[in-house]
């Protein structure tokens, strides 16, 4: 899990998924995170005093920033907008739960309680 600290600016925090690499005070190498490179991202924003989860998937190949809402925007949209409050919590995306192998049914109460004959 990589942490990010940020601020607030307005209603808005941005987020930048990178990490550099500097030789001398000078960088030389921008770094995206990607979904192979970390897990999660954790960023903590001074503002609100809160630390929101994005899981990794959601960064694709790699971004140079991310915007999260603190609040509704002025002009009304709705899509495309990513909200803090979504991501008060780490939670893993939606994915297909595991099926059971072929043949595998549990035992009745029945069997379960009655001794063998052995």
């Amino acid at each position: 899990m990589q942490v990010k600290y940020t601020e607030a600016k307005g209603e808005v925090i941005e987020v930048r998924p990178t990490s550099m690499s500097l030789t001398n005070g000078r960088v030389r190498r921008i770094k995206k995170y990607t979904a192979q490179t970390i897990d999660w991202l954790a960023f903590f924003n001074a503002t609100t005093d809160r630390c929101y989860y994005l899981h990794a998937s959601e960064l694709g190949n790699g971004r140079r920033h991310l915007n999260f809402r603190l609040g509704q925007p002025r002009n009304n949209q709705v899509k495309r907008i990513r909200y803090t409050r979504d991501f008060e919590d780490p939670v893993l995306p939606q994915q297909p739960k595991p099926m059971e192998p072929a043949g595998f049914e549990p035992a009745t109460f029945r069997m379960q309680t009655e001794r063998s004959p052995n």
